[in-house]
């Protein structure tokens, strides 16, 4: 029998979620891009050490649902379109103005722990239709490398980021993902290493070299109290990030009468700025105003050698750890867009078939001041709160009644009065 042929479509948040539980309203897709999703699922506790304890779970699986937990990879070539993205939410401090976005790292006195959320669409085509059609709402990147080499093509510079999911998903994702994003793709060979003052691209001397940003999130805190749940299973509150660390390290082959590298032996610290462009519009810089480097010989031949350089970034009172200009030719990356009309985020939820409470989806008023009420006709639906008339942005949870064995799957619906828009509750057979 003859495989299925099978197409696969990533869409990632263009602009950074007003919530934790809101999905991105705008997405990227880029080409040339690898992805790994963990399988969808549920973390799950198992019934079998309990038994006899009576401590037993009420499943007729002996499984109890924890948690989701989608954690992703994305490895891609070195567009301006993508290393923008990657960077942002990566270091969560961005700002737009007239094309050029600046990035630096949040300080967590002023901006709080948590960096920017985007939403993750992933879309499984075959032949026989839809396979997978996935939304990851609220995910934050773990950390982002990268990669430069020598060589002529777009293997000579490459990024890959890592992020982590906040367990709610929504299938079907109810997203149609845009065409693929024209991009520019920023080569090796266009690109300046400067050491305090010198540049060692121009030089010829560099090889290869590798820029990460690491976040370190702390992923367990963010199941606390009240966080909520989705179909039984704990869904996150928040993603907070941890010890932060940036590294930089380069190789370089340099003659050992050089003015480089006597300067490279010679100095420990100073300043170090990396530029890496397709074009005039289409760039990345990466300025780091206070650094501590240290300078290993690999080796020698015919006068030549071979050298690792590993730098510390520092932190500068004036001009922090790390700035980061980009140009791509791309708006509102990272940035909260504010709906212009109101809505709900989700529109619509899968229950398990025991029910339960918890359940929650967000009314976005968009600055309307006009009243507004969650109900619904549906008898094995109840809300828990708002109770009564609301104004503003607001959570609406609900309960869902079990289902009794062998009863079919139903469809209700929460309507919110005011606004016009309804919720849709979906729960599976007994």
């Amino acid at each position: 029998m003859a495989s299925r042929i099978q197409s696969k479509i990533l869409g990632l948040g263009l602009d950074a979620q007003t919530d934790i539980s809101v999905p991105s309203q705008s997405f990227l897709r880029f080409r040339q891009l690898n992805a790994e999703i963990t399988p969808v699922g549920y973390l799950t506790e198992n019934d079998a050490a309990e038994i006899g304890k009576g401590n037993e779970f009420i499943s007729s699986t002996g499984v109890y649902p924890v948690s989701w937990s989608p954690l992703a990879r994305i490895d891609k070539y070195s567009s301006a379109e993508f290393m923008c993205w990657a960077w942002a939410y990566a270091l969560g401090g961005v700002s737009e103005a007239a094309g050029v976005y600046t990035i630096v790292p949040l300080d967590p006195c002023i901006d709080g722990i948590q960096g920017p959320l985007f939403s993750v669409v992933e879309q499984v085509c075959d032949s026989g239709g839809m396979a997978v059609d996935n939304a990851y709402v609220g995910c934050a990147v773990e950390d982002v490398t990268y990669e430069f080499n020598y060589g002529p093509g777009r293997q000579s510079g490459k990024c890959t980021v890592n992020w982590v999911g906040s367990g709610i998903i929504d299938s079907p994702s109810g997203v149609v993902v845009p065409p693929s994003t024209d991009e520019n793709y920023m080569l090796s060979a266009g690109m300046q290493l400067n050491i305090n003052g010198v540049d060692y691209v121009t030089a010829k001397t560099v090889l290869s070299g590798t820029l990460a940003w690491k976040n370190n999130l702390l992923v367990g805190p963010g199941f606390y109290p009240g966080s909520g749940l989705q179909e039984g299973a704990a869904v996150r509150g928040r993603l907070e990030f941890g010890p932060r660390a940036s590294t930089f390290t380069f190789t370089a082959r340099l003659l050992k009468n050089s003015v480089e590298y006597q300067l490279l032996i010679s100095a420990t610290t100073g300043t170090a700025t990396l530029t890496v462009q397709f074009d005039a519009t289409h760039n990345m810089t990466f300025n780091y105003p206070s650094i501590q480097y240290e300078t290993v010989v690999n080796g020698e031949q015919d006068g030549i050698v071979s050298v690792t350089v590993t730098v510390a970034t520092k932190w500068d009172p004036t001009n922090g750890l790390v700035t980061i200009t980009s140009q791509c030719g791309i708006t509102g990356i990272a940035q909260v867009i504010t709906p212009t009309v109101p809505a709900i985020s989700p529109t619509s939820q899968n229950i398990l078939a025991g029910g339960g409470s918890g359940n929650a989806f967000q009314v976005i008023s968009a600055g309307s001041v006009s009243p507004w009420t969650a109900a619904t006709t549906d008898a094995w639906i109840t809300i828990d709160s708002p109770s009564g008339p609301t104004t503003g942005d607001a959570t609406v949870t609900f309960s869902v009644d079990p289902q009794g064995t062998g009863d079919p799957a139903r469809v209700g619906t929460i309507t919110i009065s005011g606004f016009a828009l309804t919720f849709t509750v979906n729960q599976a057979a007994g």
